[in-house]
């Protein structure tokens, strides 16, 4: 009298073997995963719970996708239609038609995956879920910005409008894809015209400020700070530095000011400052002398513009750290062999700054990087990448065996790794200037004579404004900017001088 019914025995055993399936595929076991979701599907097919039964195709279908059997994925989620559609449930079809369009995204099947988008919010329509229909119009708007930009940003719209009515976290989300495929369609457009275009940059800023107030409400910080970095690289391409972002930290407070005209100059059509006062006809249209052809001369258009890097010995510059010394929780990675970089291990973690507080990595490049150039310079690059990409806040690149050259010296050298890595992390600080980077150098004799001076540098270049330190025969150098006009590179030629004064 007490047992359960067959039905209910057929879906205890079915949610059984899918937690099984999902505990198997996350451990990597694939084929115990296949079984166990098989397993699933048969359970709840027999219990007659269509929604679990769709459920266990989808982690059927993560299980071929893991598999990299794109094939076999798409297979079964077109089953999951055709089962459905057989049973007459909107509902569930619904949902295996959101599970071929996400297979199909995957598999960079995009035209398809926006076919059967449509054919999901259709379905979603007719059964009156409105969650359903929001997935539909984000499969639309990611496949779409793969075929037409224009029409996904249409469906990330509707999607907007459909996420205010489910949930604050589900609009902030919608609003924040908004404003990443208005950034998308405004950089395709930065490659036919040195301008930013207006309207697309006015559109990513109100979208990224209201998903930044709804992530705000939510309390999800790292929402907020999604949608900042959006708001630096649009004001980025509009020739406005992102320490303004820093400065500020508030959408709001920048739109409002972009608005007003504050960021307005010649290099963006960002809205102007309102005129104070009528223009003069004069001032606008030029009379006939301001239309004189005057004298022909030759012009250097980047006269004026020219700078040089050269080092200077750091004692000499008055730039020191006077902030105390912070607490961090180290995480050291290398390139080529360890036997520069364990000793450096050993003496940071020793370090009265190693207490295990702030997050900070410290990424070593060993000098036999002659013998692996590409492979380093690839490894530097996916380190700044995973670093922004985990939000870690520092970095610091440290190089052994090699300091700044005279470049007017010919003498035959190994090839240098250390101003690739400079290029690198110069661009980063621009790209991610969330990211506070530093990098510290050395030749041979100041490794091995006193390390104790470079060591103390891998904290002192992100405490203070000294992020750039090398050091030669023990004595340490920081980078400065020279103005350094280049020679002319056009000359009239005069009467009387030889063809070799003019080659030289």
């Amino acid at each position: 009298r007490n047992q359960p019914s067959y039905s209910a025995k057929m879906a205890a055993d079915g949610a059984t073997a899918l937690a099984n399936a999902k505990a198997f595929l996350a451990e990597g076991k694939f084929d115990e995963a296949l079984s166990n979701a098989e397993t699933a599907i048969a359970a709840f097919e027999k219990a007659g719970n269509r929604p679990m039964q769709s459920e266990a195709m989808s982690a059927k279908i993560d299980v071929y996708l893991q598999q990299q059997k794109r094939p076999e994925a798409r297979a079964t989620a077109l089953e999951a239609v055709g089962l459905f559609k057989a049973m007459n449930d909107p509902k569930s079809e619904a949902k295996a038609q959101l599970l071929v369009a996400q297979v199909c995204t995957q598999t960079q099947r995009y035209k398809e995956a926006t076919s059967a988008g449509r054919e999901a919010l259709r379905l979603a329509r007719l059964a009156g879920d409105k969650a359903q229909q929001a997935a539909a119009w984000r499969v639309l708007a990611v496949a779409g910005e793969q075929v037409d930009l224009d029409k996904a940003i249409v469906s990330w719209q509707e999607l907007c409008k459909l996420a205010k009515e489910i949930s604050a976290s589900e609009e902030a989300a919608a609003l924040f894809g908004l404003s990443k495929a208005y950034l998308t369609r405004l950089s395709r457009k930065l490659s036919s015209c040195a301008i930013a275009c207006k309207d697309d940059t006015i559109e990513v800023l109100r979208a990224a400020k209201e998903a930044h107030r709804l992530y705000k409400q939510e309390n999800d910080s790292m929402g907020q700070v999604n949608a900042l970095q959006l708001v630096a690289k649009v004001l980025l391409f509009n020739g406005v530095h992102p320490d303004v972002v820093e400065a500020s930290n508030d959408p709001e407070e920048i739109f409002a000011a972009v608005m007003s005209g504050a960021y307005s100059n010649p290099k963006n059509a960002l809205p102007p400052k309102a005129a104070t006062k009528p223009l003069k006809l004069e001032e606008v249209v030029p009379d006939s002398k301001q239309l004189d052809k005057n004298k022909f001369a030759w012009r250097n258009p980047v006269a004026g513009f020219c700078y040089t890097v050269v080092w200077q010995p750091t004692k000499d510059r008055g730039v020191g750290n006077n902030k105390p010394r912070g607490q961090y929780d180290m995480l050291m990675l290398r390139s080529g062999y360890k036997h520069h970089a364990g000793p450096t291990s050993v003496g940071l973690r020793s370090n009265d700054a190693s207490e295990r507080n702030e997050h900070m990595m410290v990424f070593m490049t060993t000098q036999d990087h002659a013998l692996n150039y590409s492979s380093t310079m690839m490894n530097v690059q996916h380190t700044i990448g995973a670093v922004a990409t985990a939000n870690l806040r520092k970095l610091v690149f440290v190089q052994f065996g090699e300091s700044f050259f005279d470049w007017t010296d010919t003498s035959a050298r190994s090839v240098e790794m250390h101003s690739v890595t400079l290029g690198l992390l110069r661009s980063a600080r621009i790209e991610a200037p969330f990211l506070t980077i530093g990098f510290v150098g050395g030749d041979l004799a100041s490794w091995v004579q006193d390390p104790q001076p470079l060591i103390e540098s891998i904290f002192d270049t992100i405490e203070s404004d000294e992020c750039e330190v090398i050091y030669k025969n023990g004595e340490g150098f920081a980078p400065s900017m020279v103005h350094k006009p280049l020679e002319d590179t056009v000359q009239a030629v005069k009467p009387g001088k030889t063809q070799g004064h003019y080659l030289r």
